[in-house]
């Protein structure tokens, strides 16, 4: 009898604690630019004014960010298409995709001195990507449109995020696929130029198991990533001088990231929104597809169930 009285009585403490918005979660985010928002989340301390009680987790690239998640250590990760796509494909139903988040780019790039013009031009060359990411894919999807066999045509090289600019500044590759802000790094640092890009879109992905037992959570945590959308819009130059100072990057680099995105255009509420539309739930099928015709993932996607809820 003890036991069930307990039982009742830290349910009931439970529930009044979420109707008092102290709903606790812990948000992970990596080094690319879709991390700006979580850490305007933080330091301008959005999230409580939300009712969350957030904690934040920084990583260098995607695998190990996806890791927390799978094992219960993160509630929700603010990253892009790929890692999404490898995490559901090897577990279905474990997340879902909550909220779209703009967008900045990755570029192909090569030393200010390459008579290189396009892909086509680095036949026999050695070009440098992290291998499963985003950058990945779509440097596998350009070789497949413009004729190039990934293996016999072209050799790629697996560098981690952090390294690529590297690769190409020591001659280790003739090429690299980088992402938003170290192009502006490579451009200001080595004269290095932009041979194709791509958008390098973001989201936000929870696990569902935490929102099962936390109901609230969702809708406040969509509120939250609305209103540091909108703080970074209206505070843009001190948004992206924390983020530099997380990437241990000038600030006037992260500002020149920013002003690319759309979602950084927005002067009230009202004209930000986050929620997953059509058109993106429509991109994000093709990526599936393209993903699985690469090679990147071995079972596909429930499309119906990575959007469920929405």
């Amino acid at each position: 009898m003890k036991r069930i009285f307990l039982g009742w009585i830290i349910l009931l403490f439970t529930q009044f604690v979420q109707a008092a918005g102290e709903i606790e979660i812990r948000i992970a985010y990596p080094s690319g630019m879709n991390g700006q928002i979580p850490v305007v989340m933080e330091r301008a301390d959005i999230a409580k004014q939300y009712k969350l009680d957030a904690e934040y987790a920084f990583f260098q690239n995607g695998p190990p960010m996806m890791e927390a998640l799978a094992s219960g250590n993160v509630d929700a990760v603010i990253t892009s298409l790929m890692p999404i796509t490898s995490f559901l494909s090897k577990q279905p139903g474990k997340a879902v995709v909550v909220a779209q988040l703009g967008a900045s780019s990755h570029s192909l790039m090569v030393p200010k001195d390459s008579p290189a013009k396009s892909i086509k031009d680095l036949k026999g060359k050695k070009v440098a990507v992290s291998f499963s990411t985003d950058s990945h894919l779509d440097l596998l999807r350009l070789l497949k449109e413009s004729g190039l066999n990934v293996t016999k045509d072209i050799t790629l090289i697996n560098v981690p995020p952090n390294e690529l600019l590297l690769s190409l500044t020591q001659g280790y590759s003739d090429a690299i696929v980088i992402r938003v802000p170290q192009v502006e790094r490579a451009k200001n640092q080595i004269g290095a130029r932009v041979v194709y890009s791509w958008p390098f879109r973001f989201a936000a992905i929870m696990r569902t198991e935490y929102l099962a037992k936390n109901p609230g959570a969702l809708a406040r945590f969509i509120d939250s990533l609305e209103a540091s959308v909108l703080y970074t819009s209206q505070n843009q130059q001190k948004a992206a001088g924390w983020f530099a100072e997380k990437l241990r990057m000038d600030t006037k680099t992260v500002l020149e990231a920013t002003g690319q995105d759309p979602i950084f255009s927005a002067t009230r509420l009202d004209q930000v929104n986050v929620r997953i539309t059509p058109q993106f739930r429509k991109t994000y099928e093709n990526w599936v597809a393209a993903s699985l015709d690469s090679g990147l993932i071995k079972t596909p996607v429930d499309i119906n169930a990575v959007f469920i809820g929405q």
